[in-house]
Parts: C-alpha cells; structure tokens; sequence
C-alpha cells in the first residue's frame, strides 16, 4: 500500500486494480439479549479496494451469509473501475429501489462497497472522510450511546428460559449493575435499554431502577425493536414517560402504529426499522409517524442515499440521528465521519465497538473516554486493517481477481 498521498489532477483516475472480501466474526461480552436476537459474536462483512496507486479503501457491512455473496459478486464487478464516479457504481447496482432485487441485504452489500470507494477517494486525496463530506475536520469528540441489554446471563440460552429470568425481578439488579460500571468504567451519559419485549413489567421495573442509579443527568433510551402492539407500545410508553426518557425507539412496528403511538405519548419517536429507504419518507412525513431517524448507513445504501435522506430530513424539520449495531473499528470510524460532517446530528451516536474482542483496526483510537470518541484524523476513515485481527476472526473470503 502506498504511503504518498497521489497528485491528483482533472483527469487522475483512481481505478480499482484488485478487491478482497471477507465474512469475520468477533465475539461479544457480555451475551446481547434483546427482542431479535440472542448474541455472543457479531458477524461482518469486510471489503478492501485496492487502486492501481495502491491506496487500500475499507467498507463495512453486516454479515449475513447473502450480504456476504452480494458483496463479492460487487466487488468482483467493481474491478476495473474508476471510483470516481461513486454514483454510477451506485447506478450500475440498481438505479431505484425497484431494481434491488435483494432488499435490505443488497443495500448493505452495496453499501461495503460504496464505503471502500469513499474512502480510498479521501485518502487518494489526503482528506479525512468528513472534510470531503464538509465537516470541519478536526478531532472532534463525538458522544456516543451504551447499549444495554435486556439481561445478562452467563450464555445462550432459549426464549421460554429468559421468561422465567424475567419473572424474577431480582435479575433487574446485574442489568444496571451492568450499566453503572460502564458510566464509571467509561463516562457514558447516554444509555439505550434493548428491551426484550417479553415483559413490560421487566421494562418498567429496569428503566425505574436505571434512572435511579444513574441519576437524573442521565439519557435513557428504550428500544424494544418493534416488540410491542400499538396498543400495548401506548400504555407501555406513558407509564416510562415518568422514568424521564429521551426516545422511544420503535415502540411498534410500522408506519400506522408508529403515528398511533406518537399521537398518544410525549417522548419523541425514533426508527432505525421502518424508515430504512428514500421511498419510505414521502408516508412517513404524510403521517407524521416519527420524530426521529435513526439511520444506519448500511440499510441505506451507502453515503450518497444517505445524504440524500438528511437533506429531505432537515426540509421537514425531522432529526437525523446514527443507528449502529456492533460494527468493527470501520463501521464504527465512519459513523463518527458522519457526526462530525452533519450539523442536524445532535444527539449521541449508537455505538458498540467497546463490546467487541477486537476493533480488526490500526491507526487510530477508537476507545471510548468520558462517554465520546474522537473522529479520526487521518486520511479516508483514518483507519487501516490489522491484518492479523482480521486474519485471526476470518470465516470466509474471496479475491477478484483470484
């Protein structure tokens, strides 16, 4: 990889020589319990694009098995071409909505791509990805969010199990022992409760005992992914309304029940799940269903849809806030390119990164002190692969060309 930054002029072309796609997988601690899932490991999907300059662009995305295939087919494509033009790399994939045969998965396969190319452009520049984005280009420090788990145990286990954990509210007290050792350990101030969506007593019981621990200078957010019916999510959400909280986040599923909820509550709303492409704002303006968008650039398609969807969020006057779930050091570097590069993102970023064995990154700090991260400063995302890590948490891999 090179070490010069190149002298670009009009014409430079910044052509991709040879890509590498990998599927890791990187444990979690503790075991993440929510309403969708049942974690120890986060599984990713890693893409390189190196240029015939030799400069190294890094994307990110989740790592499902047809994200995976997705991304190389991509990658395999995107040989050859001139990362100049990061909108018909986007064209050549699908040039709506209607031709992304793959739903979310294709967008996030997409989106690997699209990173990588953003980020060997800034680093052929010299640039750090928000300044080519507009952002100030300083090391800012961003506020970022603890999650907290619905429960924590020991391991795995099934569905019917936790009802029985969650019908003993003594287990509430290892919940917020959990999250006042990350305030104390890490400074967080912001917290996003992951609600399993099989207790609301459990859910009222740990936000009351969180916001008493925690105290009153605290954020909470609750986020029971779409768990609860329209009608339970209302009775729900009026009685955490007395807790203090910042947000609920996807208290229920869909447009309809998200307005229903909205128009019955006082707490904004937010979504990372039913707003998640650029045809779903138009209704979701129209009935006035959220307050908040918590976007996660993966599910979106990449940064150009991205910044697409901020400018038609700030038109009418709705928040932009990032969602993240466990990416590693990349994924997590570009988020924070992303709070420093849009002013309409106020509130603390979604981040996890403290949670994973392995951030699979040099370069730069990522760690977390008094509750914020800083951007990095360095060239692209400011971060580079560490080859070992990656090697050390691979599970799958392809090369184009072989």
């Amino acid at each position: 990889m090179g070490t010069e930054t190149p002298a670009l002029g009009a014409s430079h072309v910044i052509r991709v020589a040879r890509a590498h796609v990998r599927r890791v997988r990187i444990p979690v601690a503790p075991v993440y319990v929510s309403s969708m899932y049942i974690l120890t490991s986060t599984v990713r999907t890693i893409v390189e694009l190196e240029t015939t300059d030799g400069v190294v662009g890094l994307g990110e995305a989740p790592g499902a098995e047809e994200v995976f295939g997705i991304a190389t087919a991509l990658a395999r494509d995107v040989v050859g071409q001139d990362l100049w033009g990061r909108r018909g790399l986007q064209q050549r994939f699908a040039r709506n909505v209607f031709d992304n045969r793959n739903g979310r998965h294709g967008w996030s396969a997409y989106a690997a791509i699209e990173i990588a190319a953003w980020d060997a452009v800034a680093k052929s520049c010299g640039l750090a990805l928000n300044e080519l984005l507009g952002g100030a280009g300083a090391s800012t420090p961003i506020d970022v969010v603890c999650p907290v788990p619905a429960a924590i145990i020991p391991g795995p286990t099934s569905r019917e199990a936790l009802r029985d954990h969650f019908a003993n509210h003594e287990n509430v007290r290892a919940v917020v022992e959990y999250a006042v050792d990350r305030r104390r350990s890490l400074g967080f101030g912001t917290f996003k409760y992951k609600s399993a969506g099989a207790s609301a007593a459990w859910d009222v019981a740990v936000m009351h005992a969180l916001r008493d621990a925690l105290g009153l200078d605290a954020c909470l957010r609750f986020d029971p992914n779409a768990a609860y019916t329209p009608a339970e999510a209302i009775v729900l959400c009026r009685e955490l309304e007395t807790v203090g909280i910042e947000f609920f986040e996807d208290p229920t599923e869909d447009l309809e029940g998200l307005a229903l909820v909205r128009r019955r509550v006082n707490a904004p709303i937010a979504t990372n799940m039913v707003v998640t492409q650029l045809d779903h704002l138009s209704p979701a303006i129209r009935l006035g269903a959220v307050d908040i968008v918590l976007a996660d650039v993966f599910t979106w398609g990449g940064l150009l849809h991205y910044l697409t969807m901020a400018s038609v969020l700030a038109l009418y006057h709705i928040e932009l806030g990032i969602h993240s779930l466990f990416e590693t050091g990349i994924g997590t570097a570009l988020n924070l390119h992303l709070a420093a590069s849009l002013p309409q993102i106020r509130r603390a970023t979604d981040f996890g990164l403290h949670a994973l064995a392995s951030t699979l990154i040099a370069g730069a700090d990522l760690s977390v002190r008094d509750g914020q991260v800083r951007v990095p400063t360095a060239a692209g995302l400011g971060v580079t692969l560490d080859a070992t890590a990656a090697d050390a948490h691979t599970i799958a891999e392809q090369w184009a060309p072989r």
